[in-house]
């Protein structure tokens, strides 16, 4: 499972971009899924951990670096499943002894890679933080898809993929104008998708067999505003996603992977008691 996050645009502003509107019929999409809050932190904390851990209040303090006790009380998908966050423009070297941990470096900001703000990570598995070069073409993440697709029993994938793009690519600049900021991330998931990811630009499926078995979630962070209900574009894609429109409400307290692998998406009204069919994949339901 790889999940793209990007920034600060609702439902409706994000439907009407070209590229989201043509993933969103090829693929999965949520038309009631919610952010949490505002601003950014509280949500990505809860993509990974099930809770913001009181993050969210106050809120002009709630994008303040936090760094959690390695207690079981401060647990993460991590510890379920093998993983790594791939993080655009992250500074630390694959060879450093210790990880990055200051709040901005150009445009990468450790906001928007919450694994690091757990202490169990910072001390034992900070290099599953992986930094990505935009600039190269042979960059970490490309790598490892490169790798997989020509070997994928010798170089198999995380079982669970975070992907941090930069301020830049995420579209969360210019904070002023957000159809800029939506057109630039906009522009950047379809070079992501066709050129790292080898998907068919008509079907929106990988085009390569080893890689048909990757669930893709592609999501935002929150909303540009505080309108209600504050709805933001979530699409599923790969080769076992039914195409679809699912009108349940969900959020990002959505568990999106129990301990065995497989792939579970709840509603915010109930646990498990009704199912949507988005695939037919074995790993795959929406519950």
């Amino acid at each position: 499972m790889l999940i793209v996050v990007l920034e600060n645009q609702s439902y409706d502003s994000a439907i009407r971009n070209d590229l989201l509107k043509s993933l969103a019929q090829k693929g999965a999409v949520f038309r009631n899924f919610g952010n949490l809050y505002h601003y950014s932190y509280p949500n990505y904390l809860a993509m990974i951990a099930g809770s913001d851990f009181g993050t969210h209040k106050p809120q002009l303090l709630s994008d303040n670096q936090r760094n959690f006790k390695d207690d079981s009380q401060h647990r993460t998908i991590g510890d379920l499943l093998n993983w790594k966050n791939y993080a655009e423009d992250y500074p630390a070297l694959p060879s450093a002894e210790k990880p990055f941990l200051g709040d901005r470096s150009g445009r990468y900001a450790r906001k928007h890679v919450p694994f690091l703000s757990f202490l169990s990570v910072q001390k034992k598995s900070f290099h599953n933080v992986v930094a990505v070069d935009t600039h190269a073409n042979d960059n970490a993440f490309v790598g490892d898809i490169g790798s997989f697709i020509a070997d994928s029993k010798t170089h198999p994938l995380p079982e669970y993929m975070f992907y941090s793009p930069n301020l830049d690519d995420d579209g969360h600049d210019p904070t002023s104008n957000a159809q800029e900021g939506l057109k630039k991330a906009a522009d950047w998931l379809r070079v992501f998708l066709t050129t790292w990811l080898h998907f068919d630009d008509k079907t929106w499926v990988p085009k390569d067999d080893s890689m048909k078995r990757t669930l893709v979630i592609v999501t935002f962070d929150e909303s540009e505003g505080n309108s209600k209900p504050e709805r933001i574009y979530t699409v599923f894609l790969g080769a076992m996603v039914k195409p679809q429109e699912v009108t349940a409400a969900y959020n990002h307290y959505s568990g999106f992977a129990n301990h065995r692998g497989q792939l579970w998406a709840r509603p915010n009204s109930q646990r498990i008691r009704r199912r949507h069919c988005v695939g037919h994949h074995r790993h795959l339901e929406v519950v």
